[in-house]
């Protein structure tokens, strides 16, 4: 390490001094020596100082490393759902195993595709995650040092989180060109033109779920679900499995003509069993459909004091509690309102995005009052849309990007009180 410190040391001149040849590009040469080696920053010997070592590069980490889980089974489950909607195929007579055409990595290591085992998991797994990883980093940073090169401030390090997010809520199916469209619009016009990280009213990566979801429905629809797959014939190229899809579980519970609980326990033969839902054994975006790997990262985060536990703990007992009076006063027995409260947590995404998306610091209140009614309100604008909208059978996404935008009323308001309620002890 030494030998890169001394590395790094010899070609700051090049960059640092403001007559130095390469000045202008200085924040990109910035964000790599922050990137390798904390911040040289030292108080004075003499007055009061604060030190701590956890700056934004650290909180970061923090909240990658509460992620891998959720990375990790995504990696797994991709290929795990490709080899199953494969054998489906061979099984109703639509291909055969002949005609299966490996993709760019699985060329190095041929896959068994009659009787496929962890290493053929994890190698589609791969083929279809770095790519897309690649391309949210590669395009969302790449706009930022833009950015950061012509307003001449530093890099920040606040979309290393982001960026894994979006390839988290994306499913492996995706498109790589309708990603990065994505990716440019929720940073350029979500982030950007607010003044970058630390200033954007909508959390980022919400933001590029919610542009993919309009803008490409055909692959974002939030009723069906699609298993990626390799080139033709088998598959679209570099897209779908053609032939195969089928509804969410949230999409089953909508269309229930019967009780809902009990329609999504027969769909398929079990497929979306309380244990598959909850290990996330199902296809969907590739890293939310586990709930034990994001609780898992749930633990982490308010064990490390980055994630708000009030915020996450509001969130369930608002979506626990509108479904519980929407259930009872309602008295269904059909439809999504006959759906038990509880299952609410094991279908969608809503764990994901109330433990990664609406903690953003940024995007929500900064009181705790404030907090226990940002989650509350996600957590029952989520239900509503999920028993009345007849549109959509998601609700997540709308409930946390329109609470963003209540998020700084949130905190007036609470703050306006706090002040009136001390006014009249005074």
């Amino acid at each position: 390490m030494q030998f890169l410190r001394n590395l790094v040391e010899k070609q700051k001149k090049l960059y640092h001094a403001p007559d130095s040849k390469l000045h202008k590009v200085w924040p990109l040469f910035d964000a790599l020596e922050t990137f390798l080696f904390a911040p040289d920053h030292r108080a004075a010997r003499t007055g009061t100082h604060v030190r701590d070592y956890v700056d934004l590069k650290r909180v970061m980490n923090t909240v990658i490393v509460a992620m891998l889980p959720c990375l990790l089974w995504a990696i797994w489950n991709a290929g795990a759902q490709h080899f199953h909607a494969i054998h489906a195929l061979i099984a109703a007579g639509k291909t055969t195993a002949d005609a299966y055409v490996t993709g760019w990595l699985q060329a190095i290591v041929p896959p068994n595709v009659t009787e496929p085992g962890a290493m053929e998991n994890i190698v589609f797994g791969l083929q279809r995650m770095l790519p897309i990883l690649i391309v949210s980093y590669g395009v969302g940073l790449g706009i930022e040092m833009l950015f950061s090169v012509v307003r001449k401030e530093e890099v920040s390090e606040g979309y290393l989180v982001s960026g894994m997010l979006i390839a988290l809520i994306v499913p492996a199916s995706i498109p790589l060109w309708q990603l990065a469209i994505g990716v440019a619009f929720a940073v350029v016009l979500g982030k950007e033109v607010f003044g970058g990280t630390g200033m954007n009213i909508f959390n980022p990566a919400m933001m590029v779920r919610a542009f993919l979801f309009f803008a490409f429905a055909a692959q974002m629809s939030g009723d069906m679900v699609w298993v990626a797959g390799n080139q033709s014939p088998i598959g679209v190229p570099g897209s779908l499995i053609d032939g195969y899809s089928q509804p969410t579980a949230l999409a089953v519970v909508k269309q229930a003509t019967g009780n809902a609980s009990e329609a999504l326990a027969a769909f398929g033969g079990g497929a979306y069993s309380h244990s598959n839902l909850f290990f996330g054994n199902v296809p969907g975006s590739a890293g939310e459909m586990s709930k034990l790997c994001v609780l898992l990262g749930a633990f982490w985060l308010v064990f490390t004091g980055v994630g708000s536990w009030r915020v996450m703990l509001s969130g369930v007992l608002g979506l626990l509690g509108t479904a519980f009076l929407m259930h009872t006063l309602s008295g269904a027995t059909t439809g999504p309102l006959s759906l038990q409260p509880w299952e609410h947590l094991l279908c969608g995404g809503f764990l994901f995005g109330i433990v990664f998306m609406a903690t953003d610091p940024v995007s929500s209140p900064e009181t705790s009052t404030g907090k226990w009614i940002y989650g509350a309100l996600i957590g029952a604008v989520t239900v509503l849309v999920r028993t009345i909208n007849p549109a959509y059978p998601e609700g997540t996404m709308l409930a946390v990007l329109l609470l963003n935008a209540f998020a700084p009323g949130i905190d007036h308001f609470v703050v306006a009180a706090n002040i009136k309620r001390r006014l009249k002890r005074a």
